[in-house]
């Protein structure tokens, strides 16, 4: 889809903009602890990130400069709402959530308002290409990307499905960002499948983790 629209779902039909939110509630919170329980190795945490670790997962885009952002595993929308806090209205925002109980979540959340070029998307990041072309994305077009999965621990298709992604779909210095509740633990996974690698501690968060902020994808 072109830039110059509003929001789409995946049915096609037109998605309101997201930039109306409505607070994360208690039972959001419990809802994520239950799909942890239930998921495990598809989901990065216990709880839901919290605004220290969103702001974190965020702080390596520029998003007075970014064209298109996109988040991978949006959940409940905290890390979401902390994109949406720093998007300015030239900014594409694309999010996508495979869970169909969060992505309900995620529409009641960010329904409503107009004027941000911003998407939902309720699919599969093992599909990732496939899903950003459907809605227009071009190659080497996408500034950052954001990940609140677990993506070391996913099952294979989904892991190849995102660094196939990121290798088409990047633009050189395109950061890629993914939250973790396991500080430095997979680290010799990143700096496998990434030429530059950083760690940034977060200890205020349920529980304490951090975020990769990894650039330049290696072709496997």
């Amino acid at each position: 889809m072109a830039d110059g629209g509003g929001g789409m779902a995946t049915d096609g039909a037109p998605q309101e903009d997201m930039t109306s939110q409505r607070p994360a509630s208690l039972s959001h919170h419990f809802l994520f602890m239950r799909k942890f329980f239930k998921h495990r190795r598809k989901i990065a945490s216990i709880w839901p990130s919290s605004r220290f670790m969103a702001r974190a997962c965020i702080s390596q885009v520029n998003f007075s400069q970014a064209k298109l952002v996109v988040e991978l595993g949006a959940g409940t929308g905290a890390i979401t709402q902390a994109v949406l806090a720093s998007l300015n209205p030239r900014t594409r925002f694309i999010s996508i959530e495979r869970d169909a109980d969060f992505f309900q979540v995620l529409q009641e959340r960010f329904a409503g308002g107009v004027g941000r070029q911003i998407e939902l998307l309720h699919g599969d990041v093992s599909h990732l290409t496939d899903l950003l072309r459907g809605c227009g994305v071009q190659d080497g077009s996408v500034d950052a990307f954001i990940s609140g999965l677990g993506t070391p621990s996913l099952p294979p298709a989904a892991r190849s499905g995102i660094l196939t992604a990121l290798q088409w779909a990047a633009k050189p210095e395109c950061v890629f960002s993914n939250i973790t509740e396991i500080p430095l633990y997979y680290l010799p996974f990143y700096r496998r499948h990434f030429g530059s690698v950083r760690f940034e501690f977060v200890p205020l968060n349920i529980p304490p983790g951090g975020v990769y902020h990894c650039r330049h994808a290696i072709r496997v």
